[in-house]
């Protein structure tokens, strides 16, 4: 007799002979034919731990989960060592999401069996993917390297948990070492990208996406991933490409079309972003980010009703998520529910979506009397916002023992000139009230507040607005200089223009206009159109008169971008401004200039107005996506000349 018959009997018994009868009829499909030979093994011993076992397999092949379980728990409660069945247990309790179970009985396959890798890889995977305990299952792969170090699975998930553990080098190690030994499985590939990413090597990152790609092409896992990372270097329409080959390879992916709803409405796409974001919650309504983009699209598309109902119920999904309370705090403005748009405006810094983040634990003025107290105000956002707020301060520095406001230097002169009892300075950001090191300044104040949040807590409603402008104060020498430059013009109106955001983006794209959409100014009679674009427009303005013949005049030696004391001058000097509502237009207002304004409709700084409360000499133009340029500028040159008439 050979030493394999010897080691493998041949069954003989009729039990045994209807379980190998009836595991090849399983093996073939014949599912009902081998569950009545089990069935007879089990009428023969009901306690055969094969056979339970056998039984248990079946109910898996025909979708019957807890009946599987339940026989093969059977078959381990007669034999306790039977490894293959606590295998079983294993996978089992795993697809039904009882991970504590699982691991248990994976555990014990593989003390039964020390050559059972696959249950402690299986348990590896749960411990650190499911339950985070990454030091638990690094030491299982750590103690099968030496027996499997060919098997690229375990490679693999050591470089996952690796990872997890911030041992950055290391994890890229594991998943190189995965890959030599399975360089055509994408597994691999789309774990090594993964690992890359979240350590920071995106351009190896993108390779290995790339070849993960290669390698499953109609994978929708790999597309989805890949998608979002080309999103984050910049790469849109890649992106774009992406995400939707992912949505073609499965149709219900709801977070593929969240994600790209998000790319969509960057790129100003906004129908077919609200589109791709309704498809998204439709498909998953749970699914709390879905929300969030459709809320951001339809904010962006001067629609601030229909993303409150979008934010309402995203919330519902995560009441505290601060980046929403923050959006629909901005729509609750819009619509004119100002006091409950105020009411959770500071969430705009605990999402980070406002900056400078200054926390100042116990010092933050909540509207108490500031009577004998010093208060300092501090810069939040841009230029155009501090303004605006700033039409707040001069009560606060006539009620307040003093007040310190800290801005940007460039605004410095012109604030100290306005409110020259207050102390006004350059912002350092530095002092938060937190201990060192993370201030290197002292307080010496006793309360302090965000321009923004001041704001809030003084214009509760619109009966809180003056209803005449206080202004800036601009340098009289300079005012002079300006004053003599624009004599030397000629006689006729002086009409400040600005006609873009100093931003170029899509977003900021949705509400510009080009130079020459105002070259019928220069139909007023006498008018002399006075360049108040921010940066660099000289190229436009060139391009302008070369095609036009239409001048836009620079002051000689001004920098509108640095020089915003000279600039406050300029326009101070002037008989109107006009053009697009940004920085330029929101220091004529401050200065108390007329103008006529475009800006978007409903938006959240006009408190559901139609106007801009905080400039009471500003009159508004609301637009919407798509408008029409000519029909704008053809509306905003009548309101001018009636505007001019009335001044004589």
């Amino acid at each position: 007799m050979s030493k394999s018959a010897r080691l493998k009997p041949a069954r003989t018994t009729p039990i045994e002979r209807e379980l190998d009868i009836g595991a090849t009829l399983h093996r073939q499909g014949k599912l009902e034919e081998a569950e009545a030979r089990y069935r007879t093994a089990l009428l023969a011993n009901p306690r055969h731990p094969g056979a339970l076992r056998l039984m248990g397999q079946l109910c898996v092949s025909n979708n019957c989960g807890d009946q599987a379980i339940e026989f093969i728990r059977r078959a381990v409660e007669q034999d306790p060592n039977f490894a293959e069945a606590h295998a079983d247990l294993g996978r089992l309790y795993a697809l039904k999401g009882e991970n504590h179970l699982a691991i248990f009985h994976y555990d014990r396959a593989a003390r039964l069996n020390p050559a059972d890798k696959e249950s402690r890889i299986e348990q590896a995977r749960i411990l650190s993917d499911l339950l985070g305990d990454h030091a638990g299952a690094l030491a299982i792969y750590e103690n099968l390297l030496p027996i499997a170090s060919h098997d690229p699975r375990i490679h693999r998930g050591r470089g996952k948990t690796l990872a997890a553990l911030g041992r950055k080098d290391e994890a890229a190690a594991a998943m190189q070492r995965a890959v030599k030994l399975a360089p055509a499985d994408p597994l691999v590939a789309y774990h090594q990208a993964t690992i890359l990413t979240e350590i920071g090597h995106r351009e190896d990152a993108l390779k290995a996406f790339e070849r993960a790609h290669e390698l499953a092409p109609s994978d929708h896992d790999i597309l989805f991933s890949f998608a979002n990372l080309a999103r984050d270097m910049g790469e849109t329409q890649r992106a774009v490409d992406l995400f939707s080959k992912a949505i073609e390879a499965r149709p219900d992916f709801a977070e593929a079309y969240s994600n790209l709803g998000n790319i969509l409405t960057d790129e100003a796409m906004l129908d077919e972003a609200i589109g791709a974001a309704y498809q998204a919650v439709s498909l998953k309504p749970d699914l709390f980010q879905a929300y969030n983009n459709l809320g951001s699209a339809l904010q962006t598309a001067f629609r601030p009703s229909e993303a409150i109902e979008a934010y309402r119920r995203g919330l519902e999904l995560r009441p505290t998520d601060d980046a929403m309370l923050w959006n629909l705090s901005l729509c609750l403005l819009a619509i004119g529910r100002i006091e409950e748009g105020w009411d959770i405006y500071g969430y705009g810094f605990a999402s980070g979506q406002r900056q400078p983040y200054r926390p100042f634990p116990g010092l933050l003025w909540q509207g108490e009397s500031l009577k004998g107290k010093t208060i300092m105000i501090w810069r939040e956002q841009g230029i155009g916002d501090d303004l605006r707020f700033s039409t707040c301060f001069h009560e606060i520095v006539e009620e307040a023992g003093h007040v310190i406001i800290e801005t940007v230097e460039r605004l410095v002169p012109l604030y100290q000139r306005t409110w020259p009892q207050a102390t006004v300075r350059t912002e350092t950001g530095k002092a938060t009230g937190l201990p060192a090191p993370h201030t290197c300044d002292d307080v010496d104040f006793d309360v302090t507040a965000p321009a923004g949040i001041l704001a809030s807590l003084r214009r509760r409603s619109l009966d809180a607005f003056p209803t005449a402008c206080q202004p800036l104060v601009a340098d009289p020498e300079k005012r002079a200089r300006a004053r003599d430059w624009l004599a030397s013009l000629g006689a006729g109106p002086k009409i400040g223009l600005t006609w873009r955001s100093g931003l170029r983006n899509p977003v900021r794209n949705i509400v510009a206009t080009e130079p020459a959409d105002w070259a019928k100014l220069e139909e007023i009679e006498g008018a002399k159109i006075i360049n108040l674009q921010f940066g660099e427009p000289g190229e436009e303005i060139r391009e302008l008169a070369e095609k036009l013949g239409v001048t836009i005049h620079q002051m000689p030696g001004l920098d509108t971008h640095d020089d915003l004391d000279g600039t406050a001058a300029l326009t101070a000097e002037l008989d109107l401004v006009t053009g697009l509502w940004n920085a330029a237009t929101e220091m004529a207002g401050a200065l108390g200039v007329p103008g006529v304004v475009y800006m978007p409709s409903a938006h959240p700084m006009q408190l559901g107005t139609g106007r801009l409360p905080w400039h009471p000499t500003l009159r508004i133009h609301s637009v919407m996506p798509g408008f029409d340029r000519e029909a704008l500028t053809r509306d905003i040159l009548a309101d001018i000349g009636t505007l001019l008439a009335a001044r004589g």
